[in-house]
């Protein structure tokens, strides 16, 4: 079976999480020095002199570049390494679902789920519950290079919520241009 994730993929994002965090650190350091020194140096100077409002107003301007900087950085780079290893950790250390299915196509449109890229393939497989064939879609990771599929494809599927996890390819076939029903059959 083809594995799509490994440990080394979660030691990778989790020295990249770790990486973001220093970076977010350094420089909220390199902030509170700067606001520490002109805040002394605000209380230094005498009474009524003119470097005061300018000393203000520059621990006002930097506290804001500081605050934008931070919610954008948190919010958008942290947030998708974090989320990213979350989803990664629990597809490894999670118990998977496995089924056998057959491949229609691949789906264009990047689907977010829990924070995550995906992009969605089509499966056709039995349910068990409806006594039929339907159509199953499945997520693949953005990040990872998308398997050599064919239409008709016999696969035996991996998943962790609905995450393709691993696959093996059973049959070889080129069904291109055939209709659902008669795949499904």
């Amino acid at each position: 079976m083809t594995e799509i994730y490994s440990n080394a993929d979660l030691d990778a994002v989790t020295v990249q999480k770790r990486n973001c965090l220093i970076y977010f650190f350094s420089v909220t350091a390199v902030f509170v020095a700067a606001v520490t020194v002109i805040f002394v140096w605000f209380l230094l100077e005498p009474y009524g002199t003119p470097k005061k409002p300018w000393l203000l107003t520059l621990e006002c301007v930097l506290t804001g570049l500081y605050a934008i900087f931070a919610y954008i950085y948190l919010a958008v780079r942290f947030s998708r390494v974090r989320r990213y290893r979350i989803m990664l950790y629990r597809a490894l250390n999670r118990k998977p679902t496995e089924g056998e299915a057959t491949f229609m196509r691949f789906n264009g449109e990047v689907n977010v789920k829990d924070g995550v890229d995906f992009k969605s393939m089509t499966l056709v497989e039995w349910s068990d519950k409806e006594q039929e064939y339907m159509e199953r879609y499945v997520l693949l990771d953005v990040e990872k290079p998308r398997p050599d599929f064919r239409v008709g494809d016999a696969l035996i599927i991996r998943t962790y919520s609905n995450i393709l996890v691993g696959y093996e390819i059973t049959n070889r076939t080129d069904l291109a241009g055939t209709p659902f029903e008669e795949v499904a059959k």
